[in-house]
């Protein structure tokens, strides 16, 4: 797991110290069709989409006078046996910060889109906008002029965090504590099960992987139409969905190198 890049004065991290994916491309062809799919509704005008789809905006409050930090559970969402991990967060962590730090502490490689949302119900969730939203000229509030703490402040407080439109892969921050001294570095306090590999095919590819994997790799089995030893040379080097190391996820959060 690579570190991330501690810039001195402020915390940052850097993107560049998430690992990008090396399997595939780097959108597959489901989140491609989405991302087009969104476009076309995103441009008024002519387009046959437009009024039909009125998106709403999150809301983000004030920065506080005084910076918290937040205990949070991180769940992958509908997975079982349950995915997760808990972490101490600090407060003025900007969005697109919080990003890089997700993909660290899962262990995602950062090969695909994402965008974060507030907002229990999904069809009414408001998301923020990414970079890439950005440069393609959609509108809305950006994700790096916002803090963690603008967006949740109390325990209880969900944020919810997609990634790879293709696969599917649905996070939930849950904010179980409020801590007066926020921690310098996000910490990882504890967590479960291996992140499933990137373009496994969501959690219908990921549970099926995962049984053959726990089986002890049948030789005779076919998944993602590859044969067993195609497989095992397409897996990440060690993964095994019952695998997750505090130790290893802290010291990529640690950021040792200084800017």
């Amino acid at each position: 797991m690579n570190p991330l890049v501690w810039s001195s004065g402020r915390a940052v991290w850097l993107a560049e110290g998430v690992p990008k994916i090396k399997r595939k491309s780097s959108l597959s062809r489901a989140g491609a069709d989405l991302v087009l799919l969104q476009k076309l509704m995103s441009n008024a005008g002519s387009d046959m989409f437009a009024g039909m789809v009125d998106e709403p905006t999150p809301e983000v409050r004030e920065v506080p006078e005084r910076a918290r930090g937040f205990r949070v559970r991180v769940d992958l969402m509908y997975a079982k046996p349950p995915i997760w991990r808990r972490l101490n967060l600090p407060g003025d962590l900007m969005l697109d910060e919080l990003h890089v730090v997700l993909q660290v502490a899962m262990g995602w490689e950062n090969g695909h889109l994402h965008k974060f949302g507030v907002g229990v119900e999904r069809r009414t969730r408001a998301y923020f906008v990414t970079g890439f939203d950005l440069s393609e000229g959609d509108e809305g509030v950006a994700e790096d002029d916002v803090r963690l703490d603008q967006v949740v402040s109390t325990k209880g407080d969900r944020l919810f965090y997609d990634y790879d439109f293709g696969d599917g892969w649905e996070h939930v921050l849950v904010v179980e504590d409020v801590l007066d001294d926020p921690p310098p570095i996000p910490f990882c306090l504890k967590g479960k099960m291996a992140c499933p590999p990137e373009d496994c095919g969501g959690l219908g590819g990921y549970e099926e992987l995962a049984d053959w994997v726990r089986g002890g790799y049948e030789p005779r089995a076919t998944l993602m139409g590859l044969g067993a030893e195609e497989m095992r040379d397409w897996l990440p080097q060690q993964w095994h969905p019952d695998r997750f190391s505090v130790d290893e996820t802290n010291n990529a959060l640690a950021a040792p190198t200084v800017g």
